[in-house]
């Protein structure tokens, strides 16, 4: 089991995870080198499987899907991990895994807009930083 974090790591994570798409698109436009896209997603694998997701599924999702809801975060960061490993090493995997780290963030992004205007659960104010509440 996760320890709890150190209230300074929500802030980092918080950060990392809106800066994913800045960070994957300046790859894709050869803006940025493939070892900072691992560095980035090194850093929040790591802080994620010393302390577990900083997030979670909405307490208004029962059984399965609060389980889906759980497990596609794992997902995605662990295709992010990957996808930004295969850039570090050039290979050609990358972009297209990229690409569809992107897409997946996509439906990622527009089910977090229906959970917080449907089931009211407060998921963009937990995810927003303060300055934008």
């Amino acid at each position: 089991m996760a320890r709890r974090a150190p209230a300074a790591l929500y802030s980092l994570v918080m950060a990392l995870h809106w800066s994913t798409v800045l960070i994957i698109v300046a790859w894709l436009f050869g803006r940025i080198p493939g070892i900072a896209l691992m560095i980035h997603a090194g850093l929040w694998g790591g802080v994620t499987l010393v302390w577990g997701l900083r997030g979670g599924p909405s307490p208004a999702l029962t059984g399965a899907l609060r389980q889906a809801a759980h497990l596609s975060h794992w997902g995605l960061l662990a295709l992010y991990v990957l996808a930004a490993l295969l850039a570090a090493l050039e290979q050609p995997l990358a972009r297209p895994l990229l690409l569809a780290v992107l897409g997946a963030g996509a439906l990622h992004g527009v089910f977090n807009l229906w959970r917080s205007s449907v089931l009211k659960d407060g998921a963009l104010r937990r995810m927003l930083p303060r300055a934008l509440w």
